[in-house]
């Protein structure tokens, strides 16, 4: 559908900003799903200095991996291969230590239409992980479907962030933001 390409199109352009972006063409052969079409990184370090920038009191590294799939109509067989694959693929990204701040994994599926538990999978997918008791940091898991027939978004409790930003995607018709 026309206003899923769109939705796809604006939501690139505007990861595009800040984001490492990693398209991705269909294919059967790998391990990933065919329906994954990009994939946004965004890293970031704190650090506090004393005089000099050798000598840094404390530093924190931030880390989020997007993954934006498109597909026409989501069930929940697909959107728990999804959330696998996004689990796996994120965690082999994610190497904590003693500066590792926090990891973010977002799922964002753009789909004409949805299966309600497909939905309630979505809104109830609650994965989180501590690192070392959270001295390395920790993992949050998000998750927001978008049905652009509907236009209506769905998000579990940690990515009503990403929740937002789509629902402002849709009201600004995909003008700068």
């Amino acid at each position: 559908m026309k206003k899923r390409e769109e939705l796809t199109k604006q939501l690139l352009s505007a990861y595009r900003r800040y984001y490492d972006i990693t398209s991705y063409e269909p294919s059967e052969t790998e391990a990933r799903p065919k329906e994954l079409i990009a994939r946004a990184d965004l890293n970031m370090e704190e650090k506090s200095y004393v005089l000099l920038k050798k000598n840094v009191l404390w530093s924190a590294d931030s880390h989020e991996y997007c993954y934006i799939l498109s597909c026409h109509h989501l069930t929940l067989a697909d959107y728990r291969r999804f959330e696998s694959f996004v689990y796996t693929d994120g965690m082999e990204r994610i190497h904590p230590a003693r500066g590792h701040k926090c990891s973010i994994l977002s799922l964002m599926i753009l789909a004409d239409s949805s299966d309600p538990d497909a939905i309630k999978a979505v809104r109830r997918c609650h994965l989180h992980k501590n690192f070392k008791f959270s001295l390395w940091g920790w993992m949050d898991f998000r998750t927001v479907l978008s049905i652009t027939s509907t236009e209506r978004t769905y998000s579990n409790l940690s990515g009503h962030e990403n929740k937002k930003f789509l629902n402002k995607l849709y009201q600004t018709g995909g003008k700068r933001l």
